[in-house]
């Protein structure tokens, strides 16, 4: 009895082998094995958060990068913070920012970008956020924030005329 389940097992193993390469011309192993038994996708993601604070110069945007899971943050092409006009038409309330570091393919520490900012009345500051992650080091991805952040009633007390 034992004796007929090696044979069945050799059969059936045989017979496996016999139609790998025929399937192997129509699908790739690759293919075949995710759709056999496909691997989990690595998580992960990046936080943009943003605040206000007093400059030297006056009103900043600081803007803050915190990937989690598997995200890395690409250091070429980096990260850009373009501030929005308050309202369609009007001039944007300062220059675009960008931190990029040619020098390492990830940035190592959370990044933080500040940007001058002009505050208008009763206005959140707006910027869109653009940057470049990876969860793999071969399946990477653009990323794009709006971030609305309302002046805070700190900074507004130390400059009236800013809020």
């Amino acid at each position: 009895m034992r004796a007929a389940a090696d044979v069945l097992r050799r059969a059936a193993l045989a017979l496996a082998l016999l139609m790998a390469p025929a399937a192997g011309a129509a699908e790739p192993l690759a293919e075949l094995l995710q759709r056999i038994a496909p691997a989990p996708p690595p998580t992960g993601g990046v936080a943009v958060t943003g605040r206000i604070e007093a400059g030297p110069q006056g009103a900043e945007l600081v803007v803050s990068l915190a990937p989690h899971g598997a995200a890395k943050l690409v250091a070429d092409p980096g990260i850009t913070v373009t501030p929005l006009p308050p309202v369609p038409g009007a001039s944007a309330p300062g220059a675009p920012v960008e931190l990029v570091d040619p020098s390492v393919d990830y940035l190592r520490a959370v990044p933080e970008l500040r940007v001058p900012v002009r505050i208008a009345r009763n206005a959140p500051v707006t910027a869109r956020v653009d940057y470049a992650y990876c969860l793999v080091d071969s399946q990477c991805l653009f990323g794009e924030a709006l971030l609305q952040v309302e002046p805070d009633a700190a900074l507004c007390a130390t400059d009236l005329a800013a809020c």
